[in-house]
């Protein structure tokens, strides 16, 4: 921890951003799936959000199949992440369920890009392109050096606190993602009152 000009504490952590690219034979239809679903949707925000360019609705996993895929897989590999050292109550890391909170789509075109933005107070964010290359604009987090250029299959995952954005879009074929938020899904990570061991209290109290 280290004080800044204002006074106020500024804390330095190491935050897990993990990417990582989706094998399987059924990929290319899975993926043509998620884009026909995409366009299918429409663009239904009209530039009004931070993202400057074709936006569907934010319930898209309710709408679609394939979505609610993804979310599924998203789910699987966030159960893999801990965002924190959680115990019970025998020492033992805590685990803890997702749920998937929204996803959309998004269909970048050439001049098309995203503000700086993050998507506190949801655990965590999520992007998987759809259809993309390494010369699209990347996805970057401005707080740090990181900065990923997308390729098909591709799925990033992050704490949802942090500010990311995405350039301009340079190529002239469409960049497209899929998009979305998880949080934690309560009623199945809570722990019955009745399996808490009470701690005793101290001697003489």
């Amino acid at each position: 921890m280290k004080p800044t000009q204002e006074g106020w504490p500024e804390f330095i952590m190491k935050s897990p951003v993990k990417v990582k690219t989706l094998q399987g034979t059924d990929i290319d239809s899975f993926n043509n799936s998620l884009e026909m679903d995409i366009r299918d949707a429409g663009d239904r925000l009209k530039h009004n959000t931070a993202a400057k360019c074709h936006m569907t609705q934010w319930d898209m996993d309710h709408k679609y199949d394939s979505f609610k895929k993804l979310g599924e897989l998203v789910i699987s590999l966030a159960k893999t992440i801990p965002l924190a050292n959680a115990t019970n109550e025998g020492g033992d890391p805590r685990q803890y369920d997702y749920k998937v909170a929204d996803s959309w789509g998004l269909v970048y075109i050439k001049d098309q890009y995203t503000k700086p933005h993050q998507h506190w107070p949801h655990a965590w964010s999520f992007t998987y392109c759809v259809k993309g290359c390494e010369k699209c604009a990347p996805l970057v987090f401005p707080d740090s050096s990181l900065s990923i250029a997308p390729q098909e299959s591709q799925l990033i995952l992050w704490p949802a606190w942090l500010y990311h954005s995405v350039p301009v879009q340079e190529c002239d074929h469409d960049r497209i993602m899929a998009v979305g938020n998880l949080i934690v899904d309560w009623e199945k990570s809570l722990i019955p009152v009745t399996e808490h061991k009470l701690t005793p209290p101290p001697k003489g109290e």
